[in-house]
């Protein structure tokens, strides 16, 4: 007899903190990954999968490079 695994034990869901959408947690991401709202696109780092944890990832404007011919 095969024993075969349900789909919701592999899919975790997460609400978007921005559109309130739900976001697919797979079962092979991994702590560190980068997860993006397909919706909104906003980004975030898995933290814990046990718990289920995400961290927004915020901009770094300090990176941006500006023009300075204005």
């Amino acid at each position: 007899m095969v024993k075969i695994a349900k789909q919701h034990d592999r899919v975790k869901y997460f609400k978007c903190e921005v559109c309130l959408k739900n976001i697919a947690i797979e079962y092979y991401f991994t702590v560190g990954d980068s997860i993006v709202c397909n919706d909104c696109n906003t980004e975030y780092v898995l933290h814990s999968k046990n718990p289920l944890e995400l961290v927004r990832q915020e901009p770094d404007y300090s990176k941006l490079e500006y023009d300075d011919s204005y």
